[in-house]
């Protein structure tokens, strides 16, 4: 203990009641030892809510010195400063003071500078209720089956609401408002329900024998188109382990030995049958058939008492053949099992998964695969991810040298995907950000000023490391090059879709300011209402020039670098999700005929993308890019900018035409879900000599029809064209 004496020679400093004793300043000279304290400045009228709160002196700039080297919010109240009451209680002289008013200081060194200051945030409850809808969701529910789901603000679905609401004039309606009617009116009105709930024809026992004849040469076809155009995507399998498998079921049954792969084998040949359609050919009702009969067989084979690596492929394996069949939901509940099986197996342990051996390189490899495809699947439904950044410590993989390239040579040509692990390490990064675009940018946490100006550092942040993944591909990654030498099979198939996953997580990321600017009159009112909260015109730029560039790089993708890449019904989500963000945008009072021309030529290509997905039934390409045609339509018949409704732009793009009444709301009618007709006696086929004016205008001469029919120059057969085109 210290004696009493040991103080007797401290003194208390005089503080600044006293007129011999100088006001202590925040700004302190770093660089001289001795600290001298500086001299009273001038006195201002009012210090900004940061140095008040930390009891420094402020120099009344906009913004100070202190809160401009911090990076801190410079704020200062609005209202005028209050005088205390004597004879009151401590608690009774805190005057309450207006909202304070944001300065532009609220990004960090190095990403942008701090501005002028900025209009006054309208701090009231309207304002407050529209950011927060910006957050809301929708529900879904099955009245037959009594199922339910709900998709958040990032979702495809959600965003398709919305633009049923812009072309209804609904734009106000808040998704906060609770509803009587199971779907909501877009999904109504375009019938995508038959994207989420599982229809009961889909699981019919009775449909599917318990066995079939499958010939070997099928099943190297099956084979080899999923090794061509998934295995790039997702390359945990290896060939020569899937080709013994196979090899193993065309012995007699008395010689078999069993097999705990026949699972991944019937899930590869499901999924391989469904990305094995040829242009001209036409067999996919076959090709269907066939999947969905693999699909049982691999239900059937697979054992999951016990977590198993081969487990956490199996469910991956099945939320990609969900992913081709448009079924968002099943496909994160299945990754959403099998990141809970990597964790119970450890691999998201570098304990785990050390080791030089190519083993453990597909252990790694396999659990960044399940830990991208988690984290954008749960974006892209806008809900929660199943990871935990802090719970991970597994390294990336790496490009391994020790590899065995001694086998046949389609083996080895399957395993430069395992071995070039640019694209896992890439789509590692855009899963991290996505995260926090899911978590900071739509989180339903916004309380006030400072959240919102956080929101808009969040997304300069994510935009810069976006940014940085592009430095560090491979050449052969290089997806925002036009002028890229064409590569390999296996390096376009990962170009294209690391570039789509690139361009969407960046799309969504600005997208909230695109529907904000919906609920004021003009866009420049919705940024002057932002107040610095929203960069209103940047982001929308910057969204749609990423929904742009997705259907740019699909386009050239399908057409004209690897063709192949256009049966992989995956894409389809890519594509609608960049056509309607344009088509939404496309919808402002002040489009220009220019824009609106322009934009229409994108979607267009994007529909013509669209039908070369070359599936039929419900989950069809066809149906999609029909979806797409309809949305287009009724935007543009939905507006009353009259500078865009000429024949001019009617012209040039036909499924334009208008044949129902333009009215105030755009008479929005319920449509029936797409029948597709096996066989029709009135269909009307290319000719040889046809020309593309010849056929579209015999086309939209006939009644009902709005749409261009690009398959029906892809060398579609008749019976696989909807009869609604008759």
């Amino acid at each position: 203990m210290p004696r009493k004496s040991d103080f007797s020679e401290f003194q208390p400093p005089a503080f600044s009641h006293s007129p011999e004793f100088p006001r202590m300043s925040s700004q302190i000279d770093v660089g001289d030892n001795s600290t001298p304290l500086r001299r009273r400045g001038p006195r201002i009228s009012r210090a900004c809510e940061q140095c008040r709160g930390r009891k420094v002196r402020c120099d009344g700039q906009r913004p100070c010195s202190g809160c401009q080297g911090g990076g801190a919010a410079c704020l200062y109240s609005s209202g005028p400063r209050r005088r205390r009451v004597a004879g009151n209680s401590r608690n009774d002289q805190r005057q309450s003071r207006d909202k304070p008013t944001p300065i532009n200081g609220t990004s960090s060194p190095g990403l942008t500078n701090v501005g002028p200051e900025t209009p006054n945030v309208c701090h009231n409850p309207v304002q407050f209720k529209r950011l927060q809808e910006l957050r809301a969701g929708i529900g879904i529910s099955n009245s037959d089956t009594g199922a339910f789901q709900f998709y958040g603000p990032s979702s495809h679905f959600c965003f398709v609401q919305r633009i049923y609401q812009r072309i209804s004039r609904k734009t106000h309606e808040p998704f906060l408002t609770p509803t009587s009617d199971p779907l909501p009116g877009g999904v109504q009105k375009w019938g995508l329900e038959r994207f989420m709930f599982s229809v009961g024809a889909d699981h019919d026992e009775g449909k599917c024998l318990p066995d079939a004849f499958f010939s070997c040469e099928m099943g190297a076809l099956f084979l080899d188109a999923y090794f061509d155009v998934i295995h790039p995507q997702l390359p945990i399998l290896a060939h020569a382990e899937i080709l013994d498998v196979w090899n193993t079921l065309q012995q007699p049954p008395s010689k078999r030995k069993p097999n705990d792969r026949e699972a991944i084998l019937f899930m590869v040949f499901a999924i391989g049958s469904r990305v094995s359609s040829f242009e001209g050919k036409q067999d996919a009702s076959s090709s269907e058939a066939w999947a969905d009969y693999f699909f049982r067989k691999a239900n059937d084979s697979v054992k999951s008492e016990d977590a198993s690596l081969r487990l956490v492929h199996f469910y991956l394996l099945k939320a990609v053949y969900n992913y081709q069949v448009m079924r968002p939901n099943e496909a994160y509940i299945l990754l959403g099992h099998a990141a809970r099986i990597a964790h119970a197996l450890g691999i998201n342990r570098a304990q785990v998964t050390e080791g030089a051996t190519m083993a453990m390189h597909r252990l790694r490899l396999t659990f960044w695969t399940v830990y991208s495809q988690e984290r954008v699947c749960s974006l892209y439904a806008g809900r929660p991810s199943t990871f935990r950044d802090e719970l991970i410590d597994t390294s990336l993989p790496e490009d391994p040298t020790f590899c065995d390239l001694s086998q046949p040579e389609r083996t080895c040509k399957y395993m430069q995907p395992t071995i070039r692990c640019g694209m896992a390490r890439a789509m590692a990064s855009i899963a991290k950000i996505s995260d926090r675009v899911l978590v900071e940018i739509y989180s339903r946490n916004i309380l006030n000023t400072t959240d919102l100006l956080r929101v808009h550092q969040t997304a300069l942040e994510c935009d810069a490391e976006l940014a940085s993944v592009t430095r560090t591909l491979p050449p052969y990654l290089h997806f925002f090059d036009d002028h890229l030498p064409i590569g390999q099979g296996w390096q376009e198939v990962q170009r294209a879709l690391l570039g789509c996953h690139y361009y969407l997580v960046r799309m969504l990321m600005h997208r909230p300011a695109l529907v904000y600017a919906t609920f004021y009159k003009s866009k420049a009112e919705a940024e002057d209402q932002a107040a610095g909260a929203m960069k209103v015109q940047e982001s929308i730029d910057l969204s749609v020039s990423s929904a742009k560039r997705t259907v740019d790089l699909t386009y050239t993708t399908f057409f004209h670098r690897y063709p192949n890449v256009k049966f992989d019904g995956s894409l389809a989500a890519f594509l609608v999700s960049a056509c309607v963000t344009l088509l939404y945008d496309v919808l402002d009072p002040e489009t220009t005929h220019e824009y609106a021309r322009d934009t229409f030529t994108v979607v267009d290509r994007g529909i013509e993308c669209l039908d070369q997905i070359q599936h039929v039934g419900q989950t069809t390409g066809k149906a999609l890019s029909l979806d797409v045609m309809k949305f287009a339509k009724d935007a543009f018949l939905s507006t009353q900018n009259q500078s865009i409704l000429d024949d001019d732009l009617i012209g040039y793009f036909p499924w334009l035409h208008e044949t129902g009444l333009r009215g105030e709301h755009a008479d929005i009618t319920e449509m029936e879900p797409h029948p597709f007709a096996e066989n029709s006696s009135t269909a009307t086929g290319r000719q040889n000599g046809d020309t593309r004016s010849d056929l579209l205008d015999s086309l939209i001469a006939a009644p009902e029809v709005n749409y261009v029919p690009h398959w029906l120059e892809a060398g579609f057969e008749q019976q696989d064209v909807p009869e609604c085109l008759y």
